[in-house]
């Protein structure tokens, strides 16, 4: 048995993106792991059962110079909200809320470095 801990994005710019994840979907930051090199993002509890996104400066390489985008989904309570949220940003999600058969209802969205988020709320 496994146990995901956290999700490591390799960024230009930890500051920059940790503030999409702050202030478009409401997320938590833990600054204190190492600054503006490495930003935690958290949407929960801060516990051992929580996993969360670590934003990690890349200082050696262009970010145009390689492919570091990834796609996550997070469970949400209240994806119209988060979509009304989202689109009160100013931010325009690649799609709007919609129901997948098997039970969710889901929106899309890129953060500022291109990775993809899909917002999923069980039915």
């Amino acid at each position: 048995m496994h146990k995901l801990v956290s999700i490591n994005l390799v960024t230009g710019d930890p500051v920059r993106l940790s503030a999409f994840y702050r202030d478009v979907l409401g997320a938590e930051l833990e600054e204190n792991h190492g600054g503006p090199d490495r930003i935690e993002i958290w949407f929960g509890p801060k516990t051992d059962d929580t996993a969360c996104i670590v934003a990690n400066r890349d200082a050696g390489f262009a970010p145009r110079t390689y492919n570091t985008c990834q796609g996550f989904e997070l469970r949400v309570a209240d994806v119209e909200a988060l979509y009304a949220r989202v689109c009160a940003a100013g931010i325009q999600p690649e799609t709007a809320p919609q129901d997948l058969p098997w039970g969710y209802r889901y929106f899309h969205v890129k953060d500022p470095d291109g990775n993809g988020i899909d917002l999923v709320q069980k039915l």
